[in-house]
């Protein structure tokens, strides 16, 4: 149920959307082609405002969808509310890969229930009960799991394997989703084996052939690009030092205060986006480490072998079979066989029947349910935004107007803003590659660096926006409140953020390799004095 306060909020929301219909009406409701502007900035504004009100993200998305439509719809909310559906909702169901996206959820589900049915995860809490035996070592080995996923952003994955570990040892769930979460998007953006990776590179040969360079290789930029790459590297640093050295701060100190005093690895007013599966191993049962080992081997050997045949590798050769493969059938093939080689484990050892592996599996399918519905309407709120022209209106703000010694800060400060209102990585790294590297040929900035700056940009919004896909799978993975899991890992990304925008004014202006020192004690100043300030309180 909704509190008074929150109930006040979306009538209000409501109320304006049926006054504008009013002007239309009045004015006949003729549409007209306009320059959005501002107006472009409304519908994730709105969103996000909502989403941190009401707690209801769902309802929030689509409040925000429905406000683009109605403004691009002459402001008529009647029309903005059918035109959600057919303009922007279902056709971001029809569109081919976000389909192949809304199968591997339900694979990925799957997989999650047949991991739990076939044993695999209590035989992975029987090592870790020997080795894994405090918080410290917990949130270590959360830490370095998703370097083991670094072919297909492991936030779900991680979350769901590493989950029982880290509430044995009072690990708040919150804490769960932001490692897998900080982890997640920036492992991959500097992974040639993901599909991050061959998309970056794509979008890089793209502006190399355009420019016509010579003696310039993708691939080469790529990889001199990890270096520049701000975010990405301080957000998985960061994590790391939070370990090290308790670094808890704001929200996330109250959760783990919490976790360590009580217990509860939640909080009791916490609405969690999906409820952790049932295990029922009998005691009886000789569990055995076959039972996590043989269905993550079949991941991993499944995923490697799809993308060297899709990818030609016989044609191809080793590196080339990754930018011609097919990363997105290599990720469903690497679930749904994963799933099928646990139910194998759990039939031959007499622990289900096929028929209850397949009952188990199907449930695992349905669970994901409401995570699919929020990527949907993740992706009409993206689609919203790029069609009222929000990039452009972004950039043009900046284009022309700063020193060139500021282009690689002010390019990230861009993607940050755009990245964090519509979620997305991908399209700010599709709307800022062509900008930035024309940009700095012409300039005279190494390109690298141009190319770390939007890339850091676009990761920002797609680690802790929470519209954002990967923030919902790993709030998914880790069975938490989704809106709790943003507000307690938002202080981190917000410095990680600031002290990456002044690592590229350093860059920018003094030494191009000098921003990398000073943005890795900028961060540790600012979590030392923020956690001195939390632990005042």
């Amino acid at each position: 149920m909704l509190s008074r306060k929150q109930t006040t909020t979306v009538v209000i929301v409501l109320a304006l959307m049926l006054l504008m219909a009013t002007r239309v009406f009045a004015t006949g409701g003729a549409e007209e082609t306009v320059n959005y502007g501002f107006l472009s900035l409304l519908p994730p504004i709105l969103t996000i405002t909502l989403a941190f009100i009401t707690k209801q993200t769902i309802v929030s998305m689509f409040m925000g969808v429905w406000l683009g439509s109605t403004i691009v719809n002459g402001w008529n909310p009647i029309d903005g509310l059918i035109k959600s559906f057919t303009s922007f909702i279902f056709p971001q169901i029809a569109d081919m890969w976000n389909a192949g996206m809304l199968v591997i959820m339900i694979l990925i589900g799957g997989f999650i229930y047949m991991i739990s049915a076939s044993g695999a995860s209590e035989s992975f809490e029987m090592w870790a009960e020997k080795e894994v035996n405090s918080r410290f070592r917990a949130q270590l080995l959360t830490w370095v799991a998703p370097f083991i996923f670094i072919f297909n952003q492991g936030c779900l994955l991680v979350g769901v394997i590493m989950r029982p570990i880290t509430d044995k040892n009072r690990v708040s769930r919150v804490k769960l989703a932001y490692f897998t979460d900080a982890l997640g998007a920036p492992l991959v953006s500097m992974s040639p084996i993901s599909d991050n990776g061959v998309y970056l590179v794509g979008l890089i040969a793209a502006q190399i052939a355009g420019l016509g360079l010579t003696g310039t290789n993708e691939w080469n930029l790529y990889f001199r690009m990890f270096i520049f790459n701000f975010y990405g590297i301080f957000s998985v640093i960061t994590a790391l030092l939070v370990i090290l050295f308790s670094l808890d701060i704001g929200p996330m100190y109250k959760a783990e205060k919490l976790a360590m005093d009580t217990g509860k690895v939640y909080g009791d007013n916490d609405k969690l986006i999906s409820e952790p599966p049932v295990s029922n191993i009998p005691k009886s049962y000789n569990l055995t480490y076959k039972n996590i080992v043989v269905p993550l081997l079949t991941f991993i050997i499944t995923i490697f072998a799809t993308i060297f045949y899709t990818g030609k590798i016989w044609e191809n050769g080793f590196i080339g079979s990754f930018g011609n493969a097919n990363i997105q059938i290599a990720i469903a093939f690497s679930f749904l066989f994963g799933s099928v080689s646990a139910s194998v484990v759990a039939v031959t050892t007499k622990l289900l029947t096929i028929n209850r592996c397949i009952d188990k599996w199907t449930a695992g399918g349905g669970m994901m349910v409401q995570v699919m519905i929020i990527l949907v309407m993740a992706w009409s709120i993206s689609s919203v935004t790029k069609f009222m022209q929000i990039g452009p209106f972004m950039t043009n703000i900046v284009q022309n107007t700063v020193m060139p010694q500021m282009i690689p800060a002010i390019i990230f400060l861009v993607g940050v803003i755009i990245s964090f209102a519509t979620g997305s990585s991908w399209g700010v790294w599709a709307l800022g590659m062509p900008i930035a590297i024309p940009m700095a040929y012409k300039l005279g900035i190494p390109i690298p660096l141009a190319i770390g700056a939007v890339v850091s940009g676009g990761l920002f919004g797609d680690h802790c926006s929470p519209i954002s896909d990967t923030t919902i799978q790993s709030s998914t993975g880790a069975c938490c409140d989704h809106i709790e899991h943003v507000k307690t890992q938002l202080p981190y990304a917000l410095i990680v953020g600031i002290a990456s925008f002044l690592g590229y004014l350093i860059s920018g202006f003094i030494n191009i390799y000098l921003g990398i020192p000073v943005t890795f004690m900028l961060i540790l100043a600012m979590l030392l004095t923020v956690k001195r300030m939390t632990s005042v309180k």
